[in-house]
């Protein structure tokens, strides 16, 4: 390591002792930095067998030290196996592993003390894997999109006309850091939430066969139109009589204007057997190495944690250099994955329309996702209530750290004007022809508002929402994609 003082470049000081590494492992490296004035980094350098002198790491050697934890730390799956390792091997049991991780907790970026720290931290999303139980209490009613126009839309204008939703739960959106308020999600109100309860809890005990002795809203999402009504995703845990454990429902019900019934909309409907529903995630990229590896390493934290085998990765590649992206994903332990190469300039359009290509069942899920994310552990899941077949996509909210910030020590701000995330059922992605390759050929940025306005006028309404545990990771554009400047 080799700190630089405020005169610039090349007046190094302060070189650590030389670490011997071997080939295979990973090794975790901690630094603590403080800067006055001034220029100040931190610089690995190595020399490989055979080699004369110390050169620069490459970046694909790196990768961030992230991920949430049983005791709720931040950290990577991969290397909290390699910590417990550690600790395992101390004469003093696990005290390594403990005290490494409680190292972490108080190393503290942005904030004046780990109290704050806990404070304002960036919780993950409530990531439960319940059994849906259906009860059919509700009468049957027709539902129109609230918000699709179904004819042409003018250019990039469709982002005016999408209205987030509303929720109530345990939601964490709402950040307030150094006296500055980042806005959330916006919450329902108490009574909005017992106003719809006590409508359905009048509907079931009208039901002869159920009787409930107790219910509470696991989770509510409402879209509201003025005109018309509200739609409401109502999630729902009810203890009946005569049984001995709750059932947890999950339907989207509708409330017509001036009305007081609830109703089940049976025309815009996700199904609870929706497990079974293939999701395929799907990226662009080119010689972004450390980042191919987080993001194969977020993925594998999904899959191991819901051991769902029905989503699949496909990375689009355009000839990167700096790793195999196949070699990548043999390693991991990923069951589902396909890589495609490509060739000539890189293309985000060009490539997810590639990705999206390769899926040929109509009634699968097309997700196409950014790099320099991490998505929670019930991602996927999300995306089957959220996607409905001909009638709705989904292109959540993310948040974007600040330089130098990460999960735990988060600095940043909810990016509420992309669209970057995108999803649609195959059949849909079809039905409005993908991404415009004409205009968007090796140039990006337009062209998810692009295909937003194109979503529209097929008739299908996206749903909004800022979704916790969505982080972006700050990062530079030199070089990306193999270009010596963005276009």
């Amino acid at each position: 390591a080799t700190g630089l003082t405020m005169e610039g470049y090349g007046k190094r000081k302060e070189n650590s002792k030389e670490i011997e590494l071997s080939k295979g492992f990973r090794y975790y490296f901690e630094f603590l930095g403080k800067a006055f004035n001034g220029t100040a980094i931190i610089e690995m350098k190595w020399k490989t067998p055979g080699a004369k002198n110390f050169v620069s790491m490459p970046s694909k050697h790196f990768m961030k030290f992230l991920q949430l934890d049983g005791s709720g730390q931040f950290v990577h799956s991969k290397l909290l196996e390699r910590l417990k390792e550690f600790g395992s091997n101390e004469s003093s049991g696990s005290s390594g592993y403990s005290e490494a991780v409680e190292r972490l907790g108080n190393l503290v970026i942005g904030f004046p003390s780990s109290a704050l720290q806990d404070h304002y931290r960036l919780k993950n999303v409530e990531d439960e894997i319940i059994s849906i139980t259906e009860l059919d209490v509700l009468p049957h009613c027709e539902f129109k999109a609230l918000y699709a126009f179904p004819h042409t839309v003018p250019h990039s204008t469709g982002e005016k006309n999408i209205v987030p939703a509303v929720v109530f739960s345990n939601d964490t959106t709402w950040l307030f850091n150094h006296k500055k308020v980042n806005e959330g999600n916006l919450l329902l109100s108490q009574e909005r939430v017992d106003d719809v309860l006590n409508l359905y809890r009048r509907a079931l005990n009208r039901n002869k066969l159920y009787r409930s002795e107790k219910m509470h809203v696991r989770h509510l999402e409402e879209n509201n139109n003025w005109n018309s009504g509200s739609r409401f995703l109502l999630e729902l845990s009810i203890k009946l009589q005569g049984k001995e454990e709750e059932i947890h429902t999950s339907e989207y019900t509708y409330l017509p204007k001036g009305s007081e019934q609830l109703c089940h909309t049976s025309n815009f409907q996700w199904n609870p057997d929706n497990d079974k529903v293939d999701v395929y995630l799907v990226v662009s990229l080119k010689n972004l190495g450390s980042w191919v590896r987080h993001l194969i390493y977020n993925v594998e934290d999904i899959y191991n944690a819901t051991g769902d085998e029905n989503f699949e990765l496909v990375i689009v590649d355009y000839g990167s250099e700096d790793l195999s992206v196949e070699k990548e994903l043999y390693d991991s332990s990923l069951k589902r994955w396909k890589v495609i190469t490509k060739t000539g300039g890189f293309s985000r359009s060009g490539g997810l329309q590639a990705g999206i290509n390769y899926v040929t069942n109509p009634n699968s899920i097309v997700m196409t996702i950014d790099m320099h994310l991490t998505m929670p552990v019930g991602f996927v899941e999300y995306i089957r209530r959220h996607v409905i077949k001909g009638k709705m996509g989904y292109a959540p909210m993310f948040f974007r750290l600040r330089p130098g910030f990460t999960q735990i020590h988060y600095n940043g701000f909810w990016e509420t004007l992309t669209y970057g995330i995108f999803g649609l059922y195959k059949s849909d992605w079809t039905t409005m022809k993908g991404f415009n390759l004409k205009k968007y050929t090796t140039k990006w940025g337009g062209e998810d508002w692009d295909i937003l306005d194109k979503a529209l006028a097929a008739g299908f309404e996206m749903f909004r929402l800022r979704h916790v545990g969505l982080v972006h990771y700050h990062h530079t554009k030199a070089g990306m994609w193999g270009n010596k400047r963005r276009r």
